[in-house]
């Protein structure tokens, strides 16, 4: 693996052969690990769009076809933009989905069937998602992961974005290996929890049941029926869920699961018949102080704080999680992502704010300390 400090001093970076293929089927390399094991890389991607293509893009459209470039492949594929309050047209600075295998069965990029490509326009410093998956992945639990690209649209640079690893059948197959055929469910507004009126904001995603929901409806049967840590040590890996818990608190993430029932997903593993939380959307993290604990509003968060021996064991998963925080140097490793990414963001002409790494690099420095003197 290159160091970013030999990058950084001019190393070339890892070459990979220009060819369609699939990824090597181990499990230390998941499906497209070349996006995001490259430390000190930006990767560059050329779209390419007809004109009428370019016009039938809007909120909610279909796929257009799409001319996709990247290190000498080309690749004719699926695009459409994304996003809610960050939705963009493409006359400034879109986020993008894009499906490889949409027109074309099977074809993928080294591995990688989509990609989702975001503008990161909320976020000055365009290190907030960067750093909460690295955290997650650092505490265990199941997410996505992450990586840059610098984008053109026809020959005219984009700026910087965010890559962030699809959710989907390979995601699956990589975080839950043997059990990656159950349900993937998705959120739709800030609604969806697991609740009689919350189960209908949830969209299924991937799996083939029955009957789609019936198994989240089980699950919010259930809830009503027991004590919520009999609950999560019956149908949830608990030291997973508590660990996602404990980010969205310890990152103070406003609009995440605990505090807004939003920016998450829900597997259902059938063949352990568990669930998990999955993390997504998280440009809220990182972003202010205040008490761990304020503006709960996640029905089983709640829960659990009211549960004396729950809320004990969440406790200890925060202040877990701020010493793997420190104990893995998250400040200095987001201080490297900036060497990185710094005079691309400064070079960004489509970004809506000014380079601000100094909003969250100082509370990776602050934060932990004031978590511990707010927990008992």
């Amino acid at each position: 693996m290159v160091s970013l400090l030999a990058l950084l001093l001019g190393a070339p970076p890892l070459r990979l052969e220009p060819r369609v293929q699939e990824p090597p089927a181990t499990p230390l390399d998941g499906p497209g690990a070349f996006l995001y094991e490259e430390p000190g890389t930006i990767h560059d991607f050329e779209i390419t769009l007809t004109d009428e293509a370019a016009s039938l893009l809007g909120r909610g459209e279909p796929d257009v076809h799409a001319t996709l470039g990247y290190r000498g492949v080309r690749l004719d594929v699926g695009l459409k933009l994304k996003g809610s309050s960050t939705f963009r047209g493409i006359d400034g600075k879109p986020s993008f989905k894009i499906d490889i295998g949409q027109w074309v069965d099977k074809q993928t990029l080294l591995g990688v069937r989509r990609l989702t490509l975001n503008n990161m326009i909320t976020d000055p410093t365009m290190m907030r998602e960067h750093a909460a998956y690295r955290l997650y992945e650092d505490v265990g639990v199941p997410a996505p992961r992450h990586a840059y690209a610098r984008v053109k649209v026809n020959g005219e640079p984009y700026g910087l974005y965010g890559i962030v690893e699809s959710m989907d059948e390979r995601f699956l197959r990589r975080q839950f290996p043997g059990d990656s055929e159950g349900n993937l469910y998705d959120t739709h507004y800030t609604y969806a929890d697991l609740t009689s009126s919350g189960v209908a904001y949830y969209a299924l995603k991937e799996g083939h049941p029955l009957v789609p929901g019936e198994d989240l409806r089980d699950l919010v049967s259930e809830l009503g029926s027991g004590n919520i840590l009999d609950v999560i040590d019956k149908r949830f890996d608990r030291d997973a869920l508590l660990g996602m818990w404990a980010v969205e608190f310890a990152s103070s993430n406003w609009d995440s699961y605990v505090r807004n029932t939003n920016n998450y997903l829900l597997y259902h593993a059938t063949g352990s018949d568990r669930w998990h939380f999955l993390p997504w959307g998280q440009d809220s993290a990182f972003r202010g102080g205040g008490s761990v604990y304020q503006g709960v509003v996640g029905r089983m968060a709640t829960a659990c704080l009211g549960d004396t021996q729950c809320k004990s064991l969440l406790d200890a998963r925060v202040r877990s999680v701020v010493d793997t925080w420190e104990d893995g140097d998250l400040l200095g490793y987001m201080q490297e992502t900036w060497a990185l990414i710094g005079p691309e963001c400064e070079d960004d002409q489509r970004k809506e704010a000014g380079c601000d790494p100094q909003a969250i690099l100082s509370i990776l420095a602050d934060r932990p300390a004031s978590v511990r003197e707010d927990l008992p």
